[in-house]
């Protein structure tokens, strides 16, 4: 038996939608780590967004209002996600695709969503 995990991330301003059964530690620790791995520094003021549970999927979702990722953030912001689902446990990477759409007239003006599908392998006791 397997368990699955689907991950959307889109830029730019960053957003992440994670569908499947992840640990609430998990969360914790991303809630941690992404509110400050984005490209543009964070103000003060603000305060750090969190990971909310959201309904119809049931998934977890944060937006990071204001922020921007260029190339190199975009892979530190993967690259904290695969590492907070190391520590879960046996998450394995499948697949991944992106994918780009304009989303105004400037050359620069572009959407891009990441799609990363994981697989966890369980033991049949």
């Amino acid at each position: 038996m397997s368990h699955y995990l689907i991950i959307n991330l889109t830029f730019n301003c960053p957003e992440i939608r994670i569908l499947g059964p992840i640990k609430e530690q998990t969360i914790d620790k991303l809630n941690e780590v992404v509110p400050n791995a984005t490209t543009t520094s964070r103000g003060n003021r603000a305060a750090l967004p969190r990971f909310e549970y959201l309904s119809n999927p049931n998934h977890w979702y944060i937006k990071l209002d204001r922020q921007y990722c260029d190339e190199d953030g975009k892979s530190m912001l993967v690259l904290l996600l695969l590492d907070a689902l190391a520590e879960d446990g046996a998450w394995r990477l499948v697949s991944s695709f992106v994918t780009k759409k304009a989303s105004g007239s400037g050359p620069n003006e572009s959407s891009e969503t990441h799609t990363l599908f994981l697989n966890k392998l369980l033991s049949e006791d």
